[in-house]
C-alpha cells in the first residue's frame, strides 16, 4: 500500500492527457498503479458520455507499461 513515488506519479498524471485528446466528452480519468514483484501493472478507465474504456498493462517497468498504455 502507498503512495507512488512522485516522479512516477507525474509521468502518470501526464498519461490521461496523452490519452483523451482522442475523445471528445471525457467525464473522467481513473489509474490504478499496483507492483507484484517484478509484475509492474498500470490500469486506466475513461469515461466518456455513454460508455467506459478499460485498459491494463503490465510490464517489468512501471514507465514502459505507463507507455504501453497509451499506445
Amino acid at each position: 500500500c502507498g503512495d507512488p513515488p512522485p516522479a512516477r506519479r507525474d509521468y502518470a498524471r501526464a498519461n490521461p492527457e496523452r490519452t483523451t485528446r482522442h475523445f471528445e466528452q471525457v467525464i473522467n480519468v481513473n489509474v490504478i498503479m499496483s507492483v507484484q514483484k517484478l509484475d509492474q501493472k498500470i490500469e486506466e478507465t475513461v469515461h466518456l458520455s455513454g460508455k467506459d474504456i478499460h485498459v491494463p498493462c503490465h510490464d517489468a517497468d512501471m514507465y514502459a507499461a505507463i507507455d504501453g498504455l497509451v499506445d
